[in-house]
């Protein structure tokens, strides 16, 4: 088996990578991954010992609820149009691919450029190498109908304009569009503190209190539905059957928001 460089790959993009593959291969895994864990075999990059990549709590509570949102949505367009911002080295295309659907990957240059190197071509998949604030990105994207925009795990990263921004730009690039959007509450941003050689520094810039802070944002859209991290969580522990509808926790725990442009 022809081994993967993984040089210019960022070690956080390797350990989530790594982590799908890991939970997949466990044997009460909550998300199956066959394609991280053909990779995970392939790259030509190890942890130190005793430091192999676990999936956290949130992460596998992301990827549960992309995979059963994104999977609806294709069925429901079989041979739709998909645009995954921010992607690294996900791999949620494999987990829904239908055959058919159309999909484009997103992310910056350098990243782009090692995905090309570690995914190779796909048939159906396009990568355009452009920040998410660009706003020629869309005209890459070949769609003359439904559009869905995936969202995650970036604008908690982003400051309050540079959402409002990749908004507009989807608001303006597609007649017909579907966002499914990922945002951090705004307790965890004030908490979000992460040592660095400096100091401390706020590790999140970016998060929303309710619909009608992230409505002002996006007045081009409409917002069809929320669902907490709580959902997520519940497919793993019993508990959150009944903890994911006590109002601090469902306050404090990240969404994905489901946003559909006004026509």
């Amino acid at each position: 088996m022809e081994k993967i460089g993984t040089e210019g790959i960022p070690e956080s993009m390797l350990r989530a990578l790594y982590a799908r593959a890991r939970e997949s291969k466990s044997e009460n895994h909550h998300i199956y991954d066959a394609k991280a864990i053909e990779l995970a075999e392939r790259l030509d990059g190890k942890f130190p010992e005793g430091e192999e990549p676990v999936m956290g709590n949130g992460a596998l509570a992301r990827a549960i609820l992309m995979d059963k949102m994104v999977s609806e949505y294709v069925r429901e367009h079989p041979d739709g149009v998909i645009v995954h911002l921010a992607c690294g080295m996900d791999t949620l295309f494999y987990r829904v691919d239908n055959g058919s659907i159309r999909w484009y990957d997103l992310d910056l240059p350098e990243v782009t450029e090692a995905r090309r190197r570690v995914f190779g071509a796909e048939d159906r998949v396009v990568m355009i190498a452009k920040s998410v604030t660009d706003d020629d990105w869309v005209k890459e994207v070949k769609a003359d109908g439904p559009v869905l925009i995936i969202v995650e795990e970036l604008t908690m990263y982003l400051d309050k304009e540079s959402v409002q921004k990749l908004l507009q730009i989807i608001d303006a690039g597609f007649g017909q569009a579907e966002v499914f959007l990922e945002a951090a509450s705004s307790y965890t941003v004030k908490n979000s503190v992460e040592k660095t050689e400096e100091g401390s520094r706020r590790k999140y810039s970016f998060g929303v209190k309710n619909k009608r802070e992230l409505r002002r944002l996006a007045p081009g859209f409409k917002i069809v539905d929320c669902v907490t991290f709580m959902e997520g969580l519940r497919e793993m522990y019993p508990v959150y059957h009944t903890l994911r509808h006590l109002p601090p926790l469902k306050r404090v725990a990240n969404k994905i928001f489901v946003l559909r442009k006004n026509v």
